[in-house]
């Protein structure tokens, strides 16, 4: 079976559109939402508190807890609750408590995989030894940009960590980066691109995903920042713009 784990706050209106893709996959398959704040601890703790105006009781405030709780599908499941997680470690291996075998996929909210690519990457990993992880590319979204360098944001050698062979007594013992307690080996993205699994992030691309990221971690002027972004045409380098962008990132426009 492929489970797919998604740990969400305020996904609208991404996490409404996630069901369609997973309804036409020919294979056996799972979705395991957790929904809530996270507190800035174990493998998160560089991260802030959750500003009290990002939710109520805990959860989401942008629709998107009021979807998940009348989301009613025999392969869907939803847990939440009105205490923050003890950082989002907890949530991670919340999903997929019960989970012990198969494969598990990690997606955001906001990622998205077609049908044709959740089941080439089943196939790929379904034989493979538990523990195996498997790591991709990723096509970048900022808004009205899209990140097009290799090296850089959206490309960091620990990122985009997204997929395992599952096991008896596997779990997570970090979120970010992702890390198992047992792994043995790793699929690079160098394979999974021959594959033609690469997916679509939108992680920077709406104002109020924007406006969260600059309190939730410390992006001083982020907004306006990502506004100016916003009004240039062509490539850039990103670190014109994003003053926590260090590297020689390179984003053009979006076609």
């Amino acid at each position: 079976m492929l489970t797919i784990s998604t740990i969400v706050l305020n996904g609208s209106p991404y996490i409404q559109q996630k069901l369609d893709a997973y309804q036409k996959l020919q294979i056996p398959w799972q979705w395991r939402i957790v929904e809530g704040v996270s507190s800035p601890r174990n493998c998160t703790r560089w991260c802030r508190e959750v500003p009290p105006e990002w939710h109520k009781d805990y959860v989401s405030i942008d629709g998107t807890h009021e979807y998940l709780k009348n989301l009613q599908h025999k392969n869907v499941s939803v847990y939440w609750q009105n205490k923050p997680f003890d950082g989002k470690i907890e949530m991670v291996n919340k999903a997929l408590e019960g989970v012990d075998c198969g494969v598990v996929m990690e997606q955001d909210a906001d990622e998205f995989w077609t049908p044709e690519q959740m089941t080439r990457l089943y196939e790929l990993m379904k034989d493979k030894l538990a523990g195996t992880v498997a790591q991709f590319h990723c096509n970048y979204y900022i808004g009205k940009k899209i990140v097009v360098s290799r090296s850089g944001l959206g490309s960091y050698p620990y990122e985009w960590y997204r997929a395992w062979k599952w096991g008896e007594g596997i779990h997570f013992i970090s979120h970010e980066p992702p890390q198992l307690n047992h792994q043995t080996s790793r699929i690079p993205r160098g394979i999974t691109e021959e594959f033609g699994l690469v997916f679509d992030h939108f992680a920077y691309s709406l104002p109020e995903q924007i406006k969260f990221k600059e309190q939730f971690y410390g992006y001083s002027g982020l907004f306006e920042q990502w506004e100016a972004l916003q009004k240039t045409h062509g490539p850039v380098r990103l670190n014109r713009f994003f003053n926590h962008i260090q590297d020689r990132s390179v984003v053009d426009d979006a076609t």
